[in-house]
């Protein structure tokens, strides 16, 4: 098993992570590009997830979710971004609780998603514009959106509910 500690010290001491706590910009433009990504990624998840759940009908699932690259490209952004938080300051994510928590937060918006599409995608794509959607579907959404919510709240709360445990 990787002791953590071990591991912080190691990334925290690497030539990359000195080379971005000792640049002036790196860290506020990394800022700015994982917003960014956010607001892609929340944007047209959070639009596809009301979808699912039964809104905007008049708009199809299967148009709706022609948006979705862009999430994954918000996605992209927001994952290379936070790794470089993460290089730079290993302590101050891997000791807190809150960063877990959002961890936990995105492995579950990514396990909601793969059954929605390993499961119910096809059936649901095929819907017409003005169609409901299924029960499940609508659950799919919930906790779809309720995830990245979630990951929103905790990446925004961690200087402040981030006690190291």
């Amino acid at each position: 098993m990787v002791d953590v500690n071990s591991f912080v010290q190691w990334l925290g001491a690497t030539p990359v992570a000195t080379w971005i706590n000792q640049s002036t910009w790196i860290w506020p433009f990394c800022e700015t590009l994982h917003f960014i990504g956010l607001t892609l990624v929340l944007g047209i998840t959070g639009f596809f997830d009301l979808r699912l759940m039964g809104f905007f009908r008049r708009v199809s699932v299967a148009a709706a979710r022609d948006l979705m690259p862009l999430a994954l490209a918000g996605f992209a952004i927001n994952l290379l971004t936070g790794l470089v938080f993460l290089t730079a300051l290993p302590a101050q994510y891997a000791h807190n609780r809150v960063w877990w928590f959002k961890v936990g937060f995105l492995m579950l918006a990514g396990l909601n998603a793969l059954l929605y599409e390993t499961t119910l995608s096809a059936k649901v794509l095929a819907l017409e514009p003005h169609a409901d959607t299924p029960r499940s579907v609508k659950l799919i959404g919930l906790v779809s959106l309720a995830s990245w919510l979630a990951v929103l709240y905790c990446g925004r709360m961690l200087p402040f509910l981030g006690d190291a445990y």
